[in-house]
């Protein structure tokens, strides 16, 4: 869903960018720079970030972003090279050509090419089932029969939730091998393969290890050798310590990530940031724009030379998923695509270092790479594609109406989440009501195509976004598709977010009536009643499951929930459900013994308090650390 509302946000706003922004070079000069898919020029784009660089500086300190590497090119002609802002603010290093950043989850793009190179070999079969190329009893904790095959893993629908168990390491000695890494984080399967799509890193690190298991190399050797060395990539590394290129192990170290603070244009400095990916084939290469140019160059040039044959390189951006029923592609070979002005294709990228983005157009060929240090983005990875590109015009697939979308309605739940396990409600705090994301004003312009139309109020502008349908045959809304992360309907919504807002409260008023407790013995007013020492334990219960749920997600955001960390508080929360239980049934047992009722309130809010408490950890799995 973030994908989503990145793209949407995106694209509303580009309107308003290419009329603030484009402005002539200058009333006596003629623009002559080459014209891109928007319709802007090279020169109007220059432009524009320029006029944002200078509207943005004299404020307080001029730490208004931290700094960006912008790349645009055509074939095999570079149209622009940017570098703003600096790399080390404290020494005052201005970015440039040299400077290594973080790929991220362009790196995945390794793995589809990488693939498809063994695919023309005749090694692979994207069709079988992976489980035929990896090592015997290799999946642990599968819930389907159903094959998972290479396309199944470039189009992330394999079926897995998201592992939140650390994929990061900060020591570069436990680094394992890749097979090593992926077992120790293997998350549950919990959508039927081909079902749903859930942006997956350890589907994409399963990927790569296949092609390992083909080859018999390292991924890093394979990739070296077929995409680094042929194409003249002499700054760019994979392995999770970078230490497979020297040039890029020194700068990257030089390197510095930043978070700005927006209000008081601020950036706050996270030193090197750096993080060793285990299950790197996912996202640890890390090198200059020219390289990251470079590699764009290939994937636009006819004669295809990272394959054998250029109808290989073809089928690379032929559709492998659509929107719904209709003929638009919602993936190709593991390649996302954008529907802009014109249709181009990519991939983004984010680390705890920053983020960066990679789109072509193969029918242009003009393409571009942008690479920013603050893990957030900054104003260059949010804009340049639009201004490059443009954005979709509403009218271009809105020819045949079917009429509004009528039961696109209630709440949400991201497929990229954890949906059982201790942080199965995880995707109900980031669920989102239909309302938000526009669905009154979405139109069905297709067999299971959607379309969300948005107006710029101040220039009347218009820019559109498209999601899919998945439905059963009996046309009940399985899910709505949006690029990479597919939107799942939740029921009853508002009575499990009841639940887990009343768990909280209950453990909260804990402590208030521990505390009052505490202030009547001082006070020698506390009167001892059957079942009282019970109550206190169910209240010890409760407070300690409130507090294992928030350390449970403290864990999550620090970088995952370690192995032996995840045992310790599913097991802590298995003893607040039995403490809690065991209160429960002592307060109805005592209430129903009670000769004057002269405790009965007491007796009902703790065990309507303690009942809550273990209807909660068991609905969402608080307890459940085997599948952390």
């Amino acid at each position: 869903m973030k994908h989503l509302l990145k793209k949407a946000a995106a694209l509303l706003c580009t309107g308003l960018l290419m009329i603030n922004m484009s402005l002539p070079v200058s009333a006596e000069e003629e623009d002559t720079s080459p014209l891109l898919p928007s319709g802007m020029t090279v020169t109007e784009v220059e432009k524009a970030f320029d006029d944002y660089i200078r509207l943005n500086t004299g404020t307080s300190d001029d730490d208004f972003m931290g700094a960006a590497l912008v790349g645009i090119f055509q074939g095999d002609e570079v149209l622009f090279t940017g570098f703003y802002g600096e790399t080390d603010k404290e020494h005052g290093v201005k970015a440039d050509e040299n400077s290594c950043f973080e790929w991220g989850s362009i790196t995945k793009t390794f793995i589809w090419v990488s693939a498809l190179q063994l695919y023309e070999q005749g090694k692979i079969d994207l069709n079988k089932d992976v489980r035929e190329y990896l090592p015997e009893d290799f999946f642990r904790h599968l819930s389907y029969d159903e094959p998972i095959t290479m396309l199944n893993l470039m189009n992330h629908n394999a079926g897995w939730q998201e592992t939140v168990k650390p994929i990061m390491n900060k020591d570069a000695s436990t680094i394992g091998s890749l097979r090593d890494e992926l077992q120790a984080v293997e998350p549950a399967q919990v959508h039927r393969p081909g079902e749903v799509t859930a942006y997956s890193n350890y589907g994409a690190g399963v990927a790569g290890y296949v092609i390992e298991c083909i080859t018999g190399e390292s991924f890093c050797d394979y990739v070296h050798e077929h995409i680094f060395e042929p194409l003249g990539m002499e700054h760019t590394a994979l392995n999770p310590t970078h230490s497979d290129n020297a040039f890029v192990f020194e700068k990257r170290s030089q390197m510095h990530s930043y978070s700005i603070n927006s209000m008081l244009a601020h950036a706050i400095d996270k030193g090197s940031n750096t993080g060793y990916v285990g299950m790197y084939p996912a996202g640890a290469a890390c090198g200059t724009i020219g390289d990251m140019m470079i590699y764009g160059q290939a994937l636009v040039d006819e004669s295809a030379p990272l394959f054998e044959h250029p109808e290989t390189q073809e089928l690379l951006f032929s559709a492998t998923s659509f929107y719904g029923g209709s003929d638009i592609p919602i993936c190709c070979h593991g390649f996302w695509p954008t529907e802009c002005s014109v249709r181009i294709y990519g991939h983004t990228g984010g680390t705890h270092f920053g983020q960066a983005d990679l789109e072509i157009d193969p029918v242009s060929k003009v393409g571009i790479a942008v690479m920013v240090n603050e893990s957030s983005g900054n104003h260059f990875n949010n804009v340049t594609a639009e201004l490059v590109f443009g954005t979709l015009d509403p009218d271009k697939y809105g020819a045949t109406t079917y009429g509004k979308a009528t039961d696109i309605k209630g709440y949400f739940m991201p497929a990229r989440s954890t949906h059982v396990g201790m942080t199965r409600l995880d995707p109900y705090l980031f669920a989102i009501n239909a309302e938000q994301f526009g669905a009154d004003d979405m139109d069905c312009i297709g067999s299971g195509l959607l379309q969300l139309t948005q107006e710029n109020a101040e220039d009347g502008t218009r820019a559109a976004a498209l999601l899919g349908e998945i439905r059963t045959p009996d046309n009940k809304l399985v899910a709505l598709q949006s690029p990479s992360n597919d939107l799942i309907p939740v029921k009853a919504y508002t009575l499990h977010l009841a639940l887990l807002t009343a768990f909280i409260l209950v453990g909260v008023a804990a402590v208030y009536m521990m505390l009052i407790r505490r202030k009547l013995r001082k006070a020698g007013r506390w009167e001892s009643y059957a079942g009282a020492g019970f109550m206190t334990i169910g209240r010890i219960g409760r407070l300690l499951s409130a507090v294992l749920m928030v350390a449970t997600f403290s864990f999550v955001v620090s970088g995952g929930i370690p192995a032996a960390t995840g045992a310790v508080i599913g097991i802590g929360q298995m003893l607040c459900l039995a403490a809690c239980g065991i209160a429960a049934v002592i307060c109805i047992v005592s209430l129903l013994r009670q000769k004057e009722k002269a405790h009965t309130v007491q007796y009902l809010l703790c065990s309507g308090a303690n009942v809550i408490t273990v209807t909660a950890i068991l609905f969402f799995e608080m307890y459940r650390f085997w599948n952390v």
